[in-house]
């Protein structure tokens, strides 16, 4: 005769784990979306213009409108830009080097590509990224731990689907790694680098952030391609919140200050004051790298 008290404290005592492991999971999945749980806004700056006399005047706009409004903003700087307007990024940094609103990292030397078929050797790519960040050494005091891809317009052939693409792109991750470059654009295959917050563990680099990237003004402010700029991040805002999925926005410093509607960053503080009332909350890339929970 089967003993059928076992049999069903087996059953039990399987159904009791079964749940035990199902209220860890459960628990643990809590614990990460609850540090999550806001849909963020990535708000930044690819500064890049070479120009002073066509930048005047717009690191201390920035300033005075971000401190007004209370709105968290990424200065992604190229060195060059550093080199030729020098007194102006040392004005702005002097200003806001211990203000958490502000977060200064890098955009290359020259507007250099990285993540193409046909992009520079590892060896010019590092020698335009350490030129770069020895100017943010001397003009800030620090090396920037962030980059933000350039584009290159074609000049570097088609851009890969990602550094997991071909084993020179995983190379060149290697080399922003050793220059101790954590935070970088989303850039994996099978990603929506527009959405997605991700770590590089896959190709030996879960140190490194990629962060969301997209919308950028050149298409809905410079070129106009989707009707009123403001309303199209609007509507964009919508579709994202709707989805509760993170909202990035990048801004270059000569579109937000010479095409805009005016010189006093109205688009900016527009869109922002939207965004918040849908419910986003606006942050910097540097406050998400802090927030391990977010991409590791």
């Amino acid at each position: 005769m089967r003993n059928t008290k076992n049999i069903m404290d087996r059953r039990d005592f399987l159904k009791t784990m079964a749940a035990t492991a199902a209220a860890l999971t459960l628990s643990c999945n809590n614990q990460k979306h609850k540090a999550v749980e806001r849909k963020l806004f990535l708000l930044r700056y690819d500064t890049e213009d070479e120009n002073p006399e066509k930048m005047d005047g717009f690191f201390e706009k920035i300033v005075e409108v971000h401190r007004k409004y209370q709105i968290p903003a990424t200065f992604f700087c190229k060195g060059r830009a550093i080199e030729k307007r020098t007194s102006q990024f040392e004005t702005f940094y002097h200003e806001i080097k211990n203000d958490s609103l502000f977060d200064i990292q890098d955009h290359s030397y020259s507007h250099i590509g990285i993540g193409y078929a046909r992009g520079k050797n590892i060896r010019i790519l590092k020698a335009d990224y350490e030129k770069s960040f020895r100017l943010h050494e001397k003009i800030f005091g620090t090396r920037p731990i962030g980059i933000s891809i350039c584009g290159t317009r074609g000049e570097d052939g088609p851009k890969l689907s990602g550094f997991d693409a071909t084993e020179k792109s995983r190379a060149e991750l290697d080399m922003l790694a050793s220059l101790g470059v954590r935070m970088i654009n989303s850039f994996l295959t099978g990603v929506d680098g527009a959405k997605e917050f991700v770590n590089y563990s896959s190709i030996g680099h879960p140190e490194i952030m990629g962060f969301p990237s997209g919308y950028s003004d050149t298409a809905w402010l410079y070129r106009r391609k989707f009707g009123d700029p403001v309303n199209y991040i609007f509507a964009q805002c919508e579709k994202r919140a709707q989805a509760n999925e993170h909202m990035p926005l990048m801004l270059h410093d000569w579109c937000a200050w010479t095409r805009a509607y005016d010189k006093e960053l109205t688009h900016v503080i527009k869109i922002a004051d939207f965004a918040r009332k849908l419910g986003y909350k606006m942050t910097t890339h540097i406050a998400c790298y802090e927030q391990k929970a977010l991409w590791s």
